[in-house]
């Protein structure tokens, strides 16, 4: 048995030793007798063009290290891939100053727009939502001088309509009707003493308790009735100070009530506030004054125009917004408080500056860009400040002085390409400059 396994793992061990050296015979017969060709590992300032020895046009690109370029066929130094043919024409090359030089072909498939910017000027426009409310000019509260009882009430309902001098209420008070008392005996003695030296004392108790009813709110008519049946009411009426509607009605039939009470408050709807949420960064241009084109959901047929009255000194934390105040007129009360609206403002216009189109602008964060065509296929991506928009159009603070061709559409591709070159330019310095050796930039490509 001993000799068995003996036997099996000698010929187990002649048998490894044998897979072993076919292994390296294989791998030293498969390995090119000279090393890699290298040489083309930074892209010179002439582009893709410069590797084009033969002349046809196509040279051979690793697809993940785009700095390494042949003018044959063949496989990546470091990484085995198949390189990829490419035209020397294709894409876009940088030039020493950071503009990107774009072939016409490339142009033409990317439906790159040039227009002029021209210095005008802006005049800002913001288009928000708005909500309809009451007049608070427009507010008056019904509050008797003294204290009683509704005997009558005739305005029993909110949001009745009422006219100036239209009977509201009916009261009760004890101190009214001794006050009436009071004014007829001090009507009775001025007759009375009428042409006696004691006729000036008496009407100045007539004046008196006449001015304590007025103080009431008791009318001259009221007064006059009064005198004329020589017998003080037991109630008086409460008249409405105000046209308008009642929003607010406090108080009931039979209620007592205290002097200063509010027991009706009435509005006239005949010109309404219309409220517009106006947003931070636009609050440098909305001033009274300015014009103001109001549309209303609930009827698109409707069109009202306004101007602002106020803008208000305080800012909703929340929303970020302060309000902007419009007096809308309201003939046959068709608006009604609560109602949204839309509202377009219409700024005053500014001086003139550079003017360019909203979607030629490349933002990244706070900065923006433009793309300048320099000409001749060249474009320079240049960073602006830009001020007021509106209108499809953005105002240039800094940047541009007005004249310069740039690119309106598609200029996002040119950007875009203009970084991918400028890193990819780092890149390839960042190799041409930190060592010439093969084994160097073989680990760089690496």
């Amino acid at each position: 048995m001993r000799t068995r396994i003996a036997l099996f793992s000698s010929v187990l061990g002649l048998l490894l030793i044998a897979y072993m050296a076919h292994s390296l015979w294989r791998s030293n017969a498969e390995s090119p007798a000279t090393p890699p060709d290298t040489t083309a590992t930074a892209i010179p300032a002439g582009g893709l063009a410069a590797f084009d020895k033969n002349g046809d046009g196509i040279v051979y690109q690793d697809p993940m290290h785009p700095w390494i370029v042949l003018d044959a066929p063949g496989k990546a130094p470091d990484c085995g891939m198949d390189l990829v043919p490419v035209s020397i024409h294709e894409g876009m090359d940088m030039e020493t100053d950071g503009s990107v030089r774009i072939d016409p072909v490339v142009l033409q498939n990317t439906g790159v727009r040039l227009t002029t910017v021209e210095v005008a000027p802006l005049a800002p426009t913001v288009r928000a939502t708005a909500r309809l409310e009451v007049n608070e000019q427009q507010l008056v509260a019904v509050s008797p001088k003294i204290s009683g009882w509704v005997e009558v009430l005739y305005v029993d309902y909110e949001g009745a309509r009422v006219r100036q001098g239209d009977p509201l209420l009916e009261i009760y008070s004890p101190e009214l009707v001794s006050t009436q008392e009071e004014y007829l005996l001090a009507l009775r003695n001025v007759r009375q003493l009428a042409g006696t030296p004691a006729e000036a004392d008496a009407r100045r108790l007539l004046e008196a308790a006449r001015r304590r009813l007025l103080f009431w709110d008791i009318t001259d008519e009221q007064i006059r009735q009064l005198e004329e049946t020589g017998r003080p009411r037991k109630t008086l009426t409460l008249y409405a100070p105000a046209s308008g509607t009642v929003l607010e009605k406090k108080v009931v039939e039979g209620q007592k009530i205290q002097a200063g009470q509010t027991l009706f408050v009435v509005a006239d709807l005949s010109t309404l506030w219309l409220q517009v949420d106006v947003y931070e960064h636009d609050l440098s241009w909305v001033v009274p004054g300015i014009r103001a084109e109001i549309t209303l959901p609930y009827d698109p047929t409707v069109r009202l125009e306004g101007y602002v009255d106020y803008v208000y000194d305080t800012l909703d934390p929340t929303t970020r917004t302060a309000q902007a105040r419009i007096v809308v007129p309201n003939p046959g009360l068709r608006l009604k408080p609560g109602m949204y609206a839309v509202a377009t403002l219409h700024g005053r216009p500014t001086p003139p500056r550079p003017l360019v189109p909203d979607e030629a602008i490349v933002r990244y964060g706070e900065e923006a860009f433009v793309i300048v065509a320099l000409g001749e296929g060249r474009f320079l991506p240049t960073k602006v400040h830009v001020g007021h928009e509106a209108n499809g159009y953005a105002q240039i603070l800094e940047g541009l002085q007005g004249g310069e061709q740039i690119v309106a559409r598609a200029q996002f591709l040119i950007d875009s390409e203009a970084r991918l070159k400028s890193a990819l330019g780092a890149l390839m310095s960042g190799h041409q400059h930190g060592g010439s050796s093969e084994s160097d930039q073989t680990d760089a490509h690496s």
